[in-house]
């Protein structure tokens, strides 16, 4: 009958662990819909694809990685590489595979991150886009007030 004490005791612990773990997520989705709002006005014919978000400092800074998938262009077309339908260096189903990819519209993965930054009070108070090249010169530069410790 003593199982009581040391259950209530692994309870209270197990509580006190998870307590913080709500801080590690907190911001991100918020900096996620304006990563998406803001490629959406940008470019209409990008998808963005998020592949991991990371807070920092009780989430005051969030970044968001993923990739911005769009139609691919002539230019980027005639750079493509085929893909590799040799039976001996690529596998049985490598012709299959091509075949599949050729009825599908091309399309380029670009990899995108975009940094967004809160007040304490929790509202935004920064978003710029770190990559692609394209849209990080397209956004304000920082103004300096942000300092790294």
């Amino acid at each position: 009958m003593k199982t009581r004490t040391p259950v209530i005791a692994c309870c209270m612990v197990a509580a006190a662990l998870s307590a913080g773990c709500a801080d590690v997520y907190k911001n991100t989705s918020a900096c996620e819909q304006t990563m998406r709002q803001s490629a959406s006005e940008l470019s209409g014919s990008d998808t963005l694809k998020v592949v991991q978000a990371g807070s920092g400092i009780h989430g005051s800074r969030v970044v968001v990685e993923g990739t911005l998938v769009h139609p691919q262009t002539a230019s980027e077309a005639a750079v493509a590489k085929p893909p590799n339908t040799n039976i001996l260096e690529a596998g049985l189903l490598a012709p299959v595979v091509a075949a599949i990819a050729r009825t599908q519209p091309p399309t380029t993965a670009v990899p995108a991150a975009a940094e967004c930054t809160y007040d304490a009070n929790g509202q935004q108070s920064g978003f710029r886009w770190l990559a692609p090249a394209r849209l990080a010169k397209d956004t304000s530069p920082d103004d300096g007030s942000h300092v790294d410790e």
